[in-house]
């Protein structure tokens, strides 16, 4: 009996694929043994997850742990003068006070004044009078307890002055409060965009 080649080719193919065929066992549901859930909603499963609470909004890790804040923060307050003065007023007083006690209160507080004056007068004597309103806010900052070493006196004419983007003689006196912030760093979202174009 003559068989085609194309025959044996086809009969060759049958037998190479029955000999594979085999029937599959069927599928038995596996147990899952990972904690799959995200109880804090911070996009990392409970099974990966080595804080368990995360802050609402908070930047995080692959860990799913808060990216941690460590930054200088920084508020100026211009305090005004009378004219050829170095005195406040007993509310103005009042009110510096109660800023530097609040200032007290915050980690790592720092205050850096500069005294300044309008360009009336002579350069020594504004220098003279810059430096008494320096002195008038130092002395209610030591009245509140304000530790000494962390306060910075400098008059605006020094040329060692820390900071050179104030600019302007219309100022009596610059107060710069810094204090070290501590926490989680934040994600971005359009309330943050919002507020820092206030």
């Amino acid at each position: 009996m003559k068989y085609s080649m194309q025959t044996i080719t086809i009969l060759f193919t049958l037998a190479i694929l029955s000999g594979c065929a085999d029937t599959a066992a069927p599928y038995t549901a596996q147990s899952q043994s990972r904690d799959l859930l995200d109880l804090d909603s911070d996009g990392v499963i409970n099974a990966r997850d080595l804080c368990k609470q995360t802050l609402h909004g908070a930047k995080i890790d692959n860990s799913g742990c808060a990216n941690p804040l460590n930054q200088v923060q920084e508020k100026t307050k211009v305090i005004m003068f009378d004219f050829d003065s170095h005195k406040l007023s007993l509310e103005s007083e009042a009110q510096v006070a109660t800023l530097l006690k609040k200032l007290i209160k915050l980690p790592a507080a720092k205050l850096l004044l500069i005294g300044d004056t309008s360009p009336e007068g002579s350069e020594s004597y504004n220098h003279k009078l810059a430096q008494q309103r320096v002195d008038t806010i130092h002395n209610i900052a030591k009245r509140v307890g304000f530790p000494t070493q962390d306060i910075i006196t400098q008059t605006f004419d020094q040329k060692d002055r820390t900071d050179t983007s104030i600019s302007g003689r219309e100022h009596r006196l610059i107060a710069v409060g810094q204090w070290q912030e501590s926490g989680a760093e934040m994600m971005w979202t359009i309330f943050t965009s919002e507020q820092k174009s206030r």
